[in-house]
């Protein structure tokens, strides 16, 4: 009885010591924080993405304004609005941005007027909101972050024809 109870021991002291396993259960624990890093990392760096595709088509947009007629017809105005949305002029391509297709897209286009020592100038303004599309959509609702919206603004001095 007792050369049993020392041989169990010895087995027991023996898988204790026995380290061979402690990776495999690291990477066990660790892998569902690992992915969950790894998916918001994805997913910042698609609203980065996605943010500078809309900064960049705003200035596009508000370039074609500085360089419009004054005051801006609709069509002008509509051309804007299809440059920045799609990036052409007939609003035929695709979405730079996802979320334009979202309902709740806006776009403004606006004209200040600005005075420096008696003189007038003119600053065309393209802003424009519009909710982020998210590539793991399930993820950041469980966050409470299903509904981000971009907002982006550019200025531009008209210039005239």
């Amino acid at each position: 009885m007792f050369n049993l109870l020392n041989r169990s021991r010895s087995r027991a002291r023996a898988a204790l010591g026995c380290r061979r396993a402690v990776a495999a259960v690291e990477f066990a624990l660790f892998t569902p924080l690992l992915f969950l890093v790894m998916v918001g990392l994805f997913e910042f760096g698609y609203y980065l993405n996605q943010s500078i595709d809309l900064d960049k088509s705003l200035r596009v947009g508000v370039m074609l304004a500085a360089r419009s007629e004054l005051p801006l017809s609709a069509d002008v105005e509509t051309t804007i609005g299809n440059l920045v949305k799609t990036g052409t002029t007939d609003g035929t391509g695709d979405f730079i941005v996802p979320g334009w297709s979202n309902g709740s897209a806006s776009l403004t286009v606006s004209t200040t007027t600005y005075s420096a020592d008696g003189t007038d100038y003119e600053v065309m303004r393209v802003e424009a909101s519009v909710p982020y599309e998210p590539m793991f959509a399930t993820f950041l609702e469980g966050y409470g972050l299903a509904t981000l919206n971009m907002n982006a603004a550019h200025e531009q001095a008209y210039v005239g024809n």
